[in-house]
C-alpha cells in the first residue's frame, strides 16, 4: 500500500508531537513532584521553628517540661480537620514530632518509639546542633532498613534556644505517602491538559497534512494532463511553495510550447550569418573583375567588415553558451570599482568609438568602493552596457557613470541621453537575439549583449535592469553587486 505524502507527513507529525508531549509531560510531572516536596519542606520549616519556640517557653531550671510539651503537641495532633486541598480531603494533622537534648538524645517523641535513642549523628540533629539547617530523608518507620520511595519521610529540624544558646533540637516528620494524593491529583491535571494540547496539535497537523496532500494532488493531476498533451490551465494553490512550483511548471510548459520561438533563434542566427557571408561572396566575385586600386581597396574593406561581424557574432555565441553552462564563479577577487570602470572605458576599441562620436564621460563614483567578483566577467558586463549606451546616445552628448553603495549592494549605473527604451521592447530586452535598431544607422546588433550581462550578474547573485530615466531623455542601466 502506497501512502500519500500528506498521510506520511501526518504520521511523522503524530510520532513527533506525541513524543514531545510525552517528554514534556514526564518532565513536568517530575518537576511537580519536586515542587510539592519543596513546598512541604518550607511549611515544615515554619512548623518546626514555631513548635521549637513554644518548647523554649516551657524550659524551667534547665529542663524541658516534657509533660506540658506532650499535652500541647498531642492536642495539636488530635485535632479533627475537614480541609479540601486540590480535591483531596485532609482529616487530621499527619506530622510526627520528636525532641532531642543538646547531646542528641531523644527526650520526647510523639509516637513513643524513639524515646531515649541517640540521634546525635542523624543529619537533622547533627547539623542543627552545629548551628546549621538540619534536614534528612530516610525511612518513616525506623525499623525499616531499606525503604521504598513511599516508605520514606522528610525530617526537618529547628533549634530550641535557652539563654541564647542551642538547648536542643525539635524535628518534625512527614511521610512522603501523605504527599502522594496531592502529587497524583496534580499529575492528573497535567495529563489532562497534555491530552488537550496533543489533540489540538493533532488537528493542526491533520489540517496541514490535508493542505499539503491537496496541493500535491493538484500538481500531480496538472503534470499528468500536460504529459498527455492536454491543454490545461495551471491550478490555483494557496501554499506558497506549491504555488511557486506550479508557476515554474507553467513557465516550463510555455517554454516547451515555444518551439517556434527556438526556431526563430536559429533562423535569426542563420540570417545574421547569411548576410555577411552573402556580402563576402558578392564582393569576392567583384574582385575577379578588372578594377582600379581604389575600388579593390573598398571591396577588401567590405570583406573585412563582414568578417568582423561574423567573428563578433560567433564569439558572442560561444561566450554566451560557455557562461550559460556555468553555475559558479572562478577566481573571485576583491575589485576596486573606480579602477574597474576606468579600465573598461579606456579599452582601445571603446575609447576610439567614444572619441569619434565626441561623447563626454562624466564620473560620479564614491571612493573606496569594491566588489567581490570575477574581474573579467565584471569588465565584460560593464563593457556591454557601456557599448549599448555609446550606440544609442547622440553624437556630442554625455554618458554618466555612477557608482554608489546601499545597505545591500554596490550599484553601478550608466546613464545615456538617447531615445530611451520603447514601451513595447521592455519585456524583451534580455532575450537572445533581440535587438533594437541604432538611431543613427538603423542597424541592429546581434542581440546577445544584454543576455550575456544578465547571466554574468546572475552568477554574481546580482541584478541588472534597464529603464528610462526619470524626467530626462535617455535610459539608465543598473548593475547591482551584493555586498
Amino acid at each position: 500500500m502506497r501512502l500519500s505524502i500528506g498521510l506520511k507527513l501526518f504520521i511523522a507529525y503524530f510520532v513527533i508531537s506525541s513524543g514531545i508531549v510525552w517528554v514534556v509531560t514526564d518532565k513536568m510531572s517530575n518537576r511537580l513532584t519536586k515542587g510539592i516536596d519543596e513546598a512541604a519542606e518550607e511549611v515544615m520549616i515554619d512548623a518546626s521553628n514555631l513548635l521549637a519556640q513554644m518548647v523554649s517557653n516551657n524550659i524551667k531550671y534547665d529542663q524541658i517540661n516534657t509533660n506540658k510539651v506532650h499535652t500541647l503537641i498531642s492536642g495539636y495532633l488530635d485535632r479533627e480537620l475537614d480541609a479540601d486541598i486540590y480535591s483531596v480531603t485532609k482529616k487530621n494533622p499527619n506530622l510526627q514530632v520528636y525532641i532531642t537534648n543538646k547531646k542528641g538524645i531523644v527526650i520526647y517523641d510523639s509516637t513513643g518509639k524513639r524515646d531515649g535513642k541517640d540521634y546525635s549523628q542523624w543529619n537533622d540533629v547533627y547539623d542543627t546542633l552545629k548551628g546549621k539547617y538540619g534536614k534528612r530523608s530516610s525511612a518513616f518507620d525506623p525499623a525499616v532498613k531499606e525503604p521504598t520511595s513511599d516508605q520514606k519521610a522528610m525530617y526537618v529540624a529547628a533549634p530550641i534556644y535557652h539563654d541564647n544558646q542551642i538547648f536542643g533540637v525539635l524535628t518534625t516528620v512527614k511521610s512522603t505517602i501523605d504527599l502522594k494524593p496531592f502529587v497524583l491529583e496534580q499529575k492528573k491535571q497535567v495529563n489532562k491538559y497534555a491530552i488537550y494540547l496533543f489533540l489540538i496539535s493533532l488537528l493542526f497537523g491533520a489540517g496541514a497534512s490535508f493542505a499539503v496532500s491537496r496541493g500535491t494532488n493538484k500538481l500531480i493531476k496538472y503534470t499528468t494532463a500536460l504529459s498527455k498533451g492536454e491543454n490545461v490551465v495551471a491550478p490555483k494553490i494557496r501554499q506558497v511553495e506549491f504555488a511557486e512550483l506550479s508557476k515554474a511548471i507553467e513557465k516550463l510548459r510555455v517554454d516547451l510550447e515555444g518551439r517556434e520561438y527556438v526556431e526563430e533563434y536559429i533562423n535569426t542566427m542563420a540570417h545574421e550569418l547569411r548576410t555577411p557571408i552573402t556580402g563576402i561572396k558578392a564582393t569576392a566575385e567583384n574582385l575577379l573583375m578588372p578594377m582600379d586600386d581604389e575600388q579593390r581597396k573598398r571591396f577588401i574593406n567590405n570583406i573585412l567588415e563582414s568578417n568582423n561581424k561574423m567573428d563578433l557574432l560567433v564569439n558572442r555565441l560561444l561566450n554566451l553558451s560557455r557562461i550559460e553552462r556555468r553555475d559558479v564563479l572562478d577566481n573571485v577577487e576583491k575589485v576596486d570599482v573606480k579602477t574597474l570602470i576606468e579600465e573598461v572605458v579606456a579599452a582601445p576599441s571603446r575609447i576610439g568609438n567614444i572619441t569619434s562620436r565626441s561623447i563626454k564621460i562624466e564620473y560620479d563614483i564614491d571612493r573606496d568602493l569594491s566588489i567581490k567578483a570575477e574581474k573579467l566577467l565584471a569588465e565584460q558586463a560593464i563593457g556591454n552596457i557601456l557599448d549599448n549606451a555609446i550606440d544609442f546616445t547622440p553624437k556630442g552628448s554625455t554618458i554618466g557613470i555612477k557608482a554608489s553603495e546601499s545597505n545591500t549592494h554596490i550599484i553601478i549605473q550608466i546613464l545615456d541621453q538617447g531615445i530611451g527604451v520603447p514601451e513595447h521592447t521592455k519585456k524583451q530586452l534580455f532575450r537572445r537575439f533581440f535587438s533594437s535598431p541604432r538611431p543613427d544607422t538603423g542597424k541592429r546588433g546581434n542581440g546577445l549583449g544584454l543576455r550575456f550581462v544578465k547571466k554574468i550578474m546572475s552568477l554574481h547573485n546580482g541584478e541588472v535592469s534597464l529603464k528610462n530615466r526619470f524626467m530626462e531623455d535617455g535610459a539608465v542601466a543598473s548593475l547591482k553587486f551584493p555586498l
